[in-house]
């Protein structure tokens, strides 16, 4: 049997990846099946499930994905001498995750599911360390560079600072999910006004 290549098999997690956010977007997390999601990605079960056992595995994944093209940015964001300020940067971040189809109706599913299932509960506990990893390494540049802070000082103040910051993230996509873009316009001006202030 020919071995399939990794273009391969990163092609079929895509397709699977859209189907289930297809079913999920469509139906809600609770009500879309993994049948819904072979269904709807057009390959047998048995295909799907090589990939994903399950659809909390799926959700989990996508959102890694869309997070993971974000902090792959802050990174090189990170890099840009001088830095960048945190009310240009956490904005911008921001403004770009409704152009997904993941937040915010999604992302919110998955966190309201992940209070009374453990597997996703622990791996949106994951998801979210990494993120204020990736804000604090973000934070801790600016610091340095910006406002001349030694580094354990930088250290220190953005490991302070970060929970907070990716709470401003969290507090935006809720608003935009229940008051759509004119509420998520003037959340990222009051972000834009606290985050400045830093």
């Amino acid at each position: 049997m020919p071995k399939v290549s990794e273009e391969h098999r990163e092609a079929m997690r895509q397709r699977i990846l859209d189907a289930a956010l297809a079913c999920v977007a469509r139906k809600g997390f609770a009500a879309a099946s993994m049948a819904d999601i072979v269904a709807e990605a057009g390959l047998s079960a048995g295909a799907v499930y090589v990939y994903y056992k399950g659809k909390e595995q799926l959700t989990v994944d996508v959102g890694r994905r869309v997070l993971g093209e974000r902090l792959r940015a802050l990174e090189e964001v990170a890099k840009v001498r001088p830095v960048p300020p945190p009310h240009e940067v956490i904005t911008e971040m921001m403004a770009s995750l409704p152009s997904t189809e993941f937040f915010p109706g999604i992302a919110l599913q998955v966190w309201g599911e992940a209070v009374h299932r453990q597997e996703l509960a622990g791996v949106a506990g994951q998801i979210i360390r990494d993120v204020t990893g990736h804000i604090a390494a973000y934070l801790r540049e600016w610091l340095e560079s910006a406002r001349g802070l030694t580094h354990d000082a930088a250290q220190a103040e953005a490991a302070r600072l970060a929970p907070a910051v990716v709470g401003l993230v969290q507090g935006y996509i809720v608003q935009f999910a229940f008051g759509g873009g004119n509420i998520g316009e003037a959340y990222l001006d009051s972000a834009r006004g606290v985050l400045e202030r830093l």
